[in-house]
C-alpha cells in the first residue's frame, strides 16, 4: 500500500489539511454567526434609543409649553394683583409735580 514513508507522510498531511479546512469552517460558520446577532443587538438598540430619545423630545417641549403657559399664567396674576391695588383712572405718565 505504502511504497514509502514519503506515502504515508503525504497521507498524513492531507488528513491534517482536511481537518484544519473543517475547523476553519466552523470556526468561520460561528464568527459569521457571532457578527450577525451583533448586528442584530445594535439595530433593537438604536431603535430603542431612537424611541427614548424621541420620548425626552415630546417631554421637553411639552414641559416648554407648559412652562410657557405657567409663566404666562404667573404674569397675568401678577399683573391682576397691580391692577386690583392701584385706581385705574390714572396711569401714572404725563404727571406734573405740583408745588
Amino acid at each position: 500500500m505504502f511504497e514509502t514513508s514519503q506515502d504515508l507522510f503525504y497521507l498524513v498531511l492531507a488528513f491534517c489539511v482536511l481537518w484544519f479546512t473543517v475547523f476553519l469552517c466552523w470556526s468561520l460558520y460561528y464568527l459569521i454567526r457571532m457578527l450577525k446577532q451583533t448586528n442584530e443587538l445594535l439595530t433593537d438598540l438604536r431603535e430603542k434609543i431612537e424611541r427614548v430619545t424621541s420620548v425626552f423630545s415630546f417631554l421637553k417641549s411639552d414641559m416648554v409649553s407648559a412652562g410657557v403657559k405657567g409663566l404666562l399664567g404667573l404674569v397675568s396674576s401678577v399683573k391682576n394683583k397691580r391692577n386690583k391695588s392701584k385706581p385705574s383712572t390714572s396711569s401714572g405718565r404725563g404727571k406734573t409735580k405740583q408745588k
